[in-house]
């Protein structure tokens, strides 16, 4: 994944419907997989993320919503734009609004390359294409087990996994 344009992003979110882990992994491939592919196919997707959020932390909710939702961040590609990508988006993709992004909430942006936030989001679409991968090479159901023993290789590969503790590794 490239590093995004960061004065070019559309936030949008989606009302996640289930917290049953098979009707939320459902939905994810239903109401975010598909059309993050559909849009990289007809080339104007360049970049995305998506977490999940309470609604509340959203512009345009009220502080006490509980609800969930996906948060959806998406740059168009270059030659599209921001305004035509709005209206490429699927209905379900709700209050598309072109927002920029700066930092992010958490790390340290001067540990980043040159302090530039852009390569903090990379990783963060980075692990939102990871999770679209999983699902794709997953077509069918799969388990909390499958998931974690993936996810384990990430945190072995980072010096985090169990053996962190009987490494050299020191932070």
């Amino acid at each position: 994944m490239e590093l995004p344009d960061l004065n070019r992003i559309v936030e949008a979110h989606v009302p996640v419907s289930s917290f049953d882990l098979g009707a939320y992994w459902g939905q994810l491939r239903k109401d975010i997989l598909l059309p993050i592919r559909k849009l990289q196919s007809d080339g104007h997707l360049r970049w995305f993320s998506f977490l999940l959020h309470p609604a509340k932390q959203l512009a345009g909710f009220d502080d006490n919503d509980g609800t969930r939702v996906f948060h959806l961040r998406l740059e168009p590609t270059p030659t599209l734009d921001v305004a035509s990508f709005i209206k490429r988006l699927p209905t379900h993709f709700k209050n598309p609004i072109h927002r920029p992004l700066d930092s992010i909430s958490g790390p340290d942006g001067c540990l980043l390359a040159n302090g530039d936030w852009a390569h903090g989001w990379r990783v963060v679409g980075e692990c939102s294409e990871w999770v679209l991968c999983f699902l794709e090479a997953h077509p069918g159901d799969f388990t909390p087990k499958q998931l974690s023993q993936f996810l384990h290789y990430i945190s072995n590969a980072l010096g985090l996994g169990w053996q962190f503790q009987h490494s050299k590794l020191r932070f």
